[in-house]
């Protein structure tokens, strides 16, 4: 207690508040009741670990790159030998961007080849300097400098192996998917002019033959009857150099079908132990395919596994600890979860059985692995995996602080994940919530991120609907064809709306009155080139107040002070006084924030310094 020695009347020591160490937001509990690191309310904003990481600074906005004629469904930074391309797909075509970034329309050409795209997201790999592309439609290759369907240059098996012109032989290689082509190989014995094909009714594309060397034309040197599967000669071929070899080799077309839209039609790819796998087929919803090893043209009809029942569809699927995870949709029999652990079997080499995990909570979108971290959207947002797969696997929930925001956006279940700096950024509507890997607390089913939200991206015209890292930057695609890279202080020449709110603070006591020390206030701002900032204060004393109410679940709205707007430049005096005259309030937050074009601004924290009075009398 301090005395005042005019007046003989003891006076208590104000209450010290610290906002400090600011973490993350918190739009899951009601504003008194957040941590006083945490905002109840806070946007645009995140910790830049590029620099110190040790405050809360406005983010970075969007510099346009290209402007396009439609939506950007996919954006891709490919490698090619000492080359550098940059691919786009927008609306239903495919674009190679030379002398990226430049944006002259001139440097977009068209890749074509009479391919039209699925007018949908699509997903690129590269796998041995050749870029697939999936979406849903097609499956190309792209080598830097041709675009065809995979289909046109797939592996072509060798069926059967030791036939005689008769039949019988041996099975050697199983059919490809992505193509109807087959080849037979014969061990001509010089007298028989009917060979017996290992399959009938065969397509009525031209058949090669090769004997002895030698090619052999349809219709001159040979007939067939397509219908029962025979090729009759019209001289028997003579019989190998060498005994028992095979010698005459048969090429046909057999088309099964649903077989070369197979794999065209899905929607996920995933590299996976020097295979490619693929599923999100709308007919098979729960088929995972994979490809030979180091062949993604060349997919058998035997190499696929079923994970669960067909009924619940396979949303999405990632790798980590040489484990492939399968995560399916919400489903009665509450098997929601596979994995794929490589295994070999004496009879069919490598191998990768499904097995199921023990956790029945559905993924309504995507997964990722993120910082070893195997995490999925479900609809109550991102759930983590923990423990053993061989014995307990621990869901614990990741997103709890933005939770009650994020779940109820608007097409939820289209969000899409991108890691950029240490950052989870969960897209979707064209709002983005980061989760921080190196911010962690502890939830009560284990650990947490800590999360920040950024909007003002989109406008009427123009959506975010695609986000893409390369090398430590961000891209942006929208909705009506534009390429912007995350840099600079607006957002294409927009203000970035941005701010820090404090808890709605009541001094450890909420039947109390408080009146603040006009002398006790004191923010820490980074110092940055042409920042301005704003502060306001709000309190339970609004005239307003019942209109405060009705915001209260969206955050509060504040009253400017009435002091000078604080104009930084490069210089050591980053702390600004803070004179706030507020008699006989319950609450008060304090916001900090900037709204004009190019002026961001950067927060270590707040002190504050109230006196608590006597009790509530009346509300």
């Amino acid at each position: 207690m301090a005395t005042n020695l005019l007046n003989p009347v003891k006076l208590a020591s104000p209450v010290i508040r610290n906002y400090t160490n600011l973490t993350g937001v918190d739009f899951m509990n009601e504003a008194s009741r957040v941590a006083l690191n945490r905002s109840p309310d806070a946007l645009n904003v995140y910790k830049d670990y590029t620099t110190s990481g040790e405050c809360i600074e406005t983010r970075p906005g969007h510099r346009l790159l290209a402007q396009l004629e439609n939506e950007i469904n996919g954006l891709y930074f490919f490698e090619h030998g000492e080359g550098f391309i940059v691919v786009v797909h927008v609306g239903t075509k495919l674009y190679k961007w030379t002398d990226f970034p430049d944006s002259d329309s001139s440097n977009f050409i068209e890749l074509n080849n009479n391919i039209v795209m699925n007018d949908t997201k699509s997903q690129f790999i590269v796998f041995q300097n050749i870029l697939y592309i999936l979406d849903g439609k097609n499956y190309l290759k792209y080598d830097g400098e041709n675009l065809s369907k995979v289909s046109d240059s797939a592996y072509i098996p060798t069926t059967t192996i030791g036939r005689e012109p008769s039949g019988g032989g041996e099975m050697y290689q199983a059919i490809n998917l992505l193509q109807k082509k087959r080849i037979n190989q014969f061990v001509a014995d010089g007298t028989s002019v009917a060979y017996a094909l290992d399959s009938t009714a065969i397509s009525d594309d031209i058949v090669e033959v090769v004997a002895n060397g030698s090619t052999l034309v349809e219709n001159e040197d040979f007939t067939v009857d397509r219908v029962n599967g025979i090729i009759t000669f019209n001289v028997a071929p003579a019989i190998p150099g060498i005994s028992g070899q095979d010698n005459v080799f048969i090429t046909f077309s057999k088309e099964i079908d649903g077989y070369i839209n197979r794999i065209p039609k899905c929607t996920l790819i995933q590299v996976f132990d020097n295979r490619v796998f693929f599923s999100g087929h709308p007919e098979y919803k729960n088929a995972l395919f994979h490809c030979k090893l180091e062949n993604p043209e060349y997919i058998s009809d035997l190499d696929y596994y079923q994970d669960g029942l067909d009924e619940a569809a396979i949303k999405s699927m990632c790798v980590g600890n040489n484990i492939l995870w399968v995560f399916k949709e919400s489903n009665q029999q509450n098997n929601t979860i596979f994995y794929h652990v490589p295994n070999l079997d004496a009879e069919n080499g490598k191998v990768y059985p499904s097995a199921q995990g023990n956790i029945s909570t559905g993924c309504n979108s995507s997964c990722c692995n993120f910082n070893d971290d195997i995490v999925f959207m479900t609809q109550y947002g991102l759930e983590g995996i923990s423990g053993n797969i061989s014995s307990e696997q621990v869901l614990s929930h990741r997103s709890t602080l933005v939770d009650s925001k994020m779940i109820n956006q608007e097409n939820f279940e289209e969000m899409s994940f991108v890691e950029w700096r240490g950052y989870l950024l969960c897209l979707v509507n064209g709002k983005i919530f980061l989760a921080d890997s190196r911010q962690l607390f502890r939830g009560i089913k284990g650990k947490e991120y800590e999360w920040y939200y950024w909007d003002g991206f989109s406008t009427e015209e123009s959506k975010l609907v695609l986000l893409r890292e390369y090398k430590g930057s961000l891209y942006l695609g929208f909705s009506d064809g534009k390429i912007a890279i995350l840099e600079g202080t607006n957002d294409n020449g927009r203000i970035i709306y941005s701010y820090w709110t404090t808890p709605a603070d009541v001094f450890g006591n909420e039947n109390h009155y408080k009146t603040t020390n006009k002398r006790g206030g004191i923010i820490k701002l980074k110092t940055i080139p042409n920042s301005k900032v704003k502060i306001s204060e709000r309190t339970n004393k609004l005239d307003n107040y019942k209109d405060i109410k009705e915001y209260a679940m969206t955050g509060f709205d504040f009253e400017n002070i009435d002091f000078d707007n604080f104009d930084f430049s490069m210089n050591n005096n980053n702390y600004l006084i803070v004179k706030i005259k507020e008699k006989k309030f319950i609450e008060i937050s304090l916001k900090v924030y900037s709204n004009e074009l190019d002026r961001p601004f950067g927060l270590y924290g707040i002190t504050l310094e109230s006196y608590v009075g006597g009790y509530i009398k009346k509300w």
